[in-house]
């Protein structure tokens, strides 16, 4: 007779690796009654580590890891969690430490004192309707075996999308930009010398830089400048800032420019507008601080939209810190119900900046966040993503270019990842460059930024975003001396130019829930939906199976919903996958009823799901 496990091909036989309702995590109260009791003089079941089979011994309720100090471990379902690190993971414990594996469910706080999101509270049940569901934390993985969360860099296309061309560009282009979608247009703003300029584009991949005979620079006014020289009411101009597109604003100012009006005027103003291009000033004061000592700034993108989900503005601004070994840039948040009403930078609370787990040189701090370039999601249910520029600072004395003299407020810059379900919350994952530095001699060698700015592409398959790269170090020009300090290390610039490029993803696709080479599984908690199909964001490629069930609110298997009846998931990398039973997709007399989705597959990332 065949091995019952063996008729499965989405759960791997692998020894010591246990059958799924054995190693579910929280298993439903059902599911747990029916597990037979241990025979007498027989040892408990040892627990499994998380998405691993090792065997583990003596492992008790504390455990000691290497350069980690003591981290709390907690038995659930046959697992061991670690609370302080749960980025890391032990792949066997044999009274000592023979390797680390990322396995799991991997989770990284901003702040090590703030958890990631916990599980849904016993008793919930999350109404999600029609929407779509990202992977942002734990919220759907009730339980889980062998299933991890996986951060997807975007893919760099190393176009030249906006290179600084024009004359009054003056060979250089601003690292604060932004692009919109609006209609049929995309629109984008990019900083240069005269202030902000704009370029079009019907496709999002080739732009045009159209005369808008706005301002004069030179006795000409062919240009694309919109604000500064003259256009927008203004001569100079910051060239640091934001242009989101404002629902709740009247139809002629529904593109908002938030920036600086110049270093000596520091608070942040907006400049509004109707199409994008003609902009007036409407707002003063918009972002303002308190500076007795003269170190808060408000230069870098800060970053304000309407937020549908508390039906408020946000905003997410650089704030310098100054205490004792502390480095000074991080990201605060406030809110308003009206574009205005902020809280003084100062007082804003601190979502994201550097903890013990980032760079430290010598015991100083060597790693801030630059900007935050946060944007909440619009094609998913509560949703936001953040994008910090991690700059490392070159400190005296650490490095061997640098062993005595060294170049002022210089060093590199790349860009994070984060996300978070209410904007308040982040969760870091691996904190690997989510755009990493271009090898030596490409454009983007030495800064590679994210500006704000997430746009469909035209098919609805792919998302672009776009980044400024340069070979050029953050402190080059700030004087002599830098620049003689940086061409001895041989870190100056050889292309001397900044190019905006395009980067580009799948939809809903920052994170996937992966399942493991020989299977996993995971299982939500009640579900309340709307709509009468299942469709999956999935990429089985070659290898890769899945399939679905169904469970009432109290975990039991529904009737045609079962495994058994799900035809098998392969072959599939689609954005909208149907999910049948047996041939037949409607799930409409489920609506509206408590249920739990489990899936089951191997190979396979899952980015999203959503009933329609």
């Amino acid at each position: 007779m065949m091995n019952k496990q063996l008729q499965n091909p989405l759960v791997s036989p692998t020894p010591g690796v246990l059958p799924p309702a054995q190693l579910r995590e929280n298993a439903p109260p059902d599911e747990a009654a029916s597990k037979p009791p241990a025979r007498e003089g027989e040892r408990p079941r040892e627990p499994k580590l998380l998405g691993n089979s090792a065997e583990r011994s003596g492992l008790a309720g504390t455990l000691a890891l290497p350069g980690l100090g003591s981290n709390t471990a907690s038995d659930v379902g046959g697992y061991v969690l670690l609370a302080h690190h749960p980025q890391i993971a032990v792949t066997k414990l044999l009274g000592r430490m023979v390797g680390s594996l990322l396995i799991g469910i991997q989770f990284a706080p901003v702040l090590l004192a703030a958890p990631a999101a916990t599980p849904t509270a016993p008793g919930t049940i999350l109404d999600i309707g029609n929407r779509r569901q990202v992977f942002i934390d734990r919220q759907f993985l009730a339980s889980a075996r062998d299933v991890e969360l996986v951060v997807h860099p975007p893919r760099k296309t190393g176009e030249r999308t906006i290179v600084p061309d024009r004359p009054w560009e003056r060979n250089d282009l601003g690292c604060y930009s932004t692009v919109i979608k609006v209609g049929e247009t995309y629109h984008m703003w990019y900083a240069s010398h005269p202030g902000l300029c704009y370029a079009r584009s019907k496709d999002g991949i080739s732009w045009d830089k159209p005369n808008l005979g706005l301002a004069e620079y030179e006795g000409s006014k062919d240009n694309n400048i919109v604000v500064g020289h003259g256009a927008g009411g203004m001569e100079k101009i910051s060239t640091e800032g934001v242009v989101f597109y404002d629902p709740k604003a009247p139809e002629d100012q529904r593109f908002r420019y938030a920036t600086r009006i110049s270093d000596e005027l520091k608070d942040t103003v907006v400049f509004s507008s109707a199409d994008g291009i003609h902009f007036r000033l409407t707002h003063q004061k918009v972002l303002t601080f308190t500076n007795p000592e003269g170190r808060q700034h408000l230069d870098s993108q800060n970053i304000i939209f309407w937020d549908d989900r508390i039906n408020k503005y946000v905003a997410y601004m650089r704030r310098n810190q100054y205490a004792p070994r502390e480095r000074n840039r991080s990201v605060a948040r406030s809110e308003s119900d009206h574009l205005g009403g902020f809280a003084e930078v100062q007082e804003a609370p601190i979502v994201l900046q550097p903890d013990p787990l980032d760079m430290n040189l010598g015991g100083k701090p060597a790693l801030d966040y630059y900007t935050s370039g946060v944007t909440k999601y619009p094609w998913a249910q509560d949703a936001y993503y953040m994008f910090p520029q991690a700059y490392f600072h070159y400190l005296p004395g650490q490095l061997a270019e640098f062993p005595k003299e060294c170049p002022v407020n210089a060093g590199p810059l790349d860009t994070r990842f984060a996300a978070s379900r209410d904007g308040i919350t982040w969760n870091r994952f691996d904190r690997r460059p989510w755009v990493g530095l271009g090898m030596k001699g490409e454009f983007d060698s030495k800064n590679a930024r994210v500006f704000a700015g997430l746009m469909p592409s035209l098919d609805g398959r792919e998302m672009y975003m776009y980044y400024l790269g340069c070979d050029t170090l953050h402190g080059w020009g700030r004087d002599e001396r830098n620049n003689r300090l940086l061409t001895a290390a041989g870190l100056a610039p050889t292309h001397d130019t900044n190019v905006i490029s395009r980067l580009v993803l799948r939809r809903d696709g920052f994170i996937s829930a992966r399942a493991a080479y020989t299977g996993g599984e995971f299982t939500t908690p009640p579900l309340k939906f709307s709509g009468r199909e299942l469709v999956l964001n999935v990429d089985t490629s070659a290898a890769g199976l899945l399939r679905c069930e169904l469970l009432s609110e109290k975990g039991e298997p529904i009737e045609s919903y079962r495994l058994a009846d799900c035809d098998v998931v392969h072959t599939a990398n689609e954005i909208d996958r149907l999910v049948k039973w047996r041939g037949k997709s409607d799930l409409s007399a489920l609506a509206a009823k408590p249920v739990r989705l489990r899936v089951e597959f191997r190979d396979t990332d899952l980015y999203a799901f959503q009933f329609r």
